[in-house]
């Protein structure tokens, strides 16, 4: 019991030099690959709705970035904002035991209220990690809540969010438990768009970061909110999972950082196909051509199969993200799986959509024997019009934390997002602040270079 109050003494506590370097490391490497995600989507259809929404309801008097457009607005209206950029386009960051995506919850809370509130880049770095903590434990204890159709990401992120805004506000624990109990009350997201589609789901992330900077500043102005918010028997594990694991609230808490649980995405689309991609890549070193294929079987565990394999022929481009067998095939035909890969030419390009016809996806239990509890293994079939089979089996994703990305490649992941939208030396500027983050004074200065000069 008390597991939300031990998590919100925990956060209140937690200083810089409690991290340790390559938990500071890995803060910097998330904090950069959902700054490229932010400024490279900001301009998306569904992201200039979110902009226009914001500018609508904007006051000047407000100090807080939009990223890339440079609009100033409350940190609430800026953390969501920049939130829904960030998870604008399916490539910022996942966390595979909950298969949410931390990131676009807590930081661009932390970077809202860190210019409001004027902090430092060390203390920028540790609301971060102090908010992956506060939203992924909950969310790993609760993680059955995906097989009701909950989406993670809006579910937990409104905690994290909480932590770390309340982290930079300088909550007290009892603040801090009421933020997070504040935060649970707002918890929320389904996920019908990975069966019939829309755009909501892009909003998701910024719903959760907005509520939770508006919940830590109830709870700074005196809005109290349930002692017993997490593990309680109306709080948010038992409300959200059939089964819940309480103790991994509180396990090794201090000792074992939950961001370094998070991967990095390196294709655009839901981090449970990437290994379905990445037997596709390795398959093709065997000189296979597409128009040689005469059947593709893809096995997945039953989780991954749920979320990725309803959708045959995507008719809009983020059912193509969530379109195992369209991932697939985009890889096969186009070699390629990029930001500008997904799109509505490629939608209706006949030759994807033949392999399409060839494939089958089975939820199998050789994938679920294989326990392999976080990283969504595939194991891909070709059968060739000669006769030949080939087969492949990943269990590790490029990007995961089993096969990470390197920062080198993390820091051209950037490049390749922001390099026509942002002058050269912007570029590498963002990227060097960014490394040397625990040296900056101001975090304004960082904010300040995410803006674009283009045009809305």
């Amino acid at each position: 019991m008390n597991e939300t109050r031990e998590l919100a003494k925990f956060i209140t506590e937690l200083r810089y030099q409690d991290l340790g370097d390559e938990v500071v490391k890995k803060a910097k490497g998330l904090i950069l690959d959902l700054f490229g995600c932010q400024i490279a989507f900001a301009t998306l259809p569904w992201n200039k709705a979110v902009y226009k929404y914001t500018l609508n309801k904007n006051s000047a008097s407000r100090g807080c970035t939009v990223v890339y457009y440079g609009l100033k607005t409350s940190a609430e209206d800026a953390a969501f904002a920049n939130a829904v950029f960030g998870h604008g386009f399916e490539m910022d960051d996942t966390e595979m035991l909950t298969a949410s995506h931390p990131g676009v919850a807590v930081i661009p809370s932390a970077l809202a209220m860190g210019e409001s509130e004027i902090i430092s880049g060390k203390e920028f770095i540790t609301a971060v990690v102090a908010g992956y903590d506060a939203m992924l434990r909950p969310g790993i204890a609760a993680r059955s809540m995906m097989m009701r159709g909950f989406h993670s990401t809006g579910v937990g992120g409104t905690l994290g969010s909480a932590a770390a805004a309340g982290k930079i506000l300088g909550l007290d624990v009892d603040s801090m438990v009421s933020a997070l109990g504040i935060a649970a009350s707002e918890s929320s997201g389904i996920t019908e768009y990975a069966i019939s589609g829309g755009s909501v789901k892009r909003t998701h992330a910024g719903f959760a970061s907005q509520s939770g900077v508006r919940a830590a500043l109830l709870a700074k102005f005196g809005i109290t909110g349930p002692t017993a918010a997490l593990e309680g028997k109306k709080g948010f594990c038992h409300v959200f999972s059939d089964e819940c694991s309480i103790e991994e609230i509180t396990k090794d808490l201090g000792k074992e950082f939950r961001i370094m649980l998070t991967g990095n995405k390196p294709y655009c689309c839901c981090a449970g196909q990437h290994t379905v991609i990445d037997a596709g890549e390795n398959l093709k070193n065997n000189n296979i051509k597409h128009e040689d294929i005469e059947e593709i079987i893809i096995e997945q565990r039953p989780r991954e199969a749920i979320n990725l394999g309803n959708i045959i022929f995507p008719e809009d481009i983020i059912s193509s993200q969530f379109s195992a067998r369209f991932g697939l095939a985009l890889r096969l035909v186009k070699g390629s799986n990029g930001y500008y890969d997904y799109n509505e030419k490629n939608l209706k390009d006949p030759e994807i959509i033949n392999l399409i016809k060839k494939m089958k996806y089975i939820p199998d239990e050789k994938c679920e024997k294989l326990k392999i509890d976080d990283g969504g293994p595939a194991l891909v079939t070709i059968k060739l019009k000669d006769g030949k089979t080939y087969q492949e089996q990943v269990d590790y994703a490029k990007g995961s934390i089993q096969n990470p990305m390197t920062q080198e490649e993390l820091a051209n992941k950037f490049r390749g997002l922001v390099s026509t939208i942002l002058p050269a030396r912007r570029v590498e500027a963002v990227i060097q602040t960014v490394d040397s983050l625990e040296d900056l004074d101001d975090i304004n200065r960082l904010a300040s270079l995410l803006v674009s000069n283009g045009e809305v």
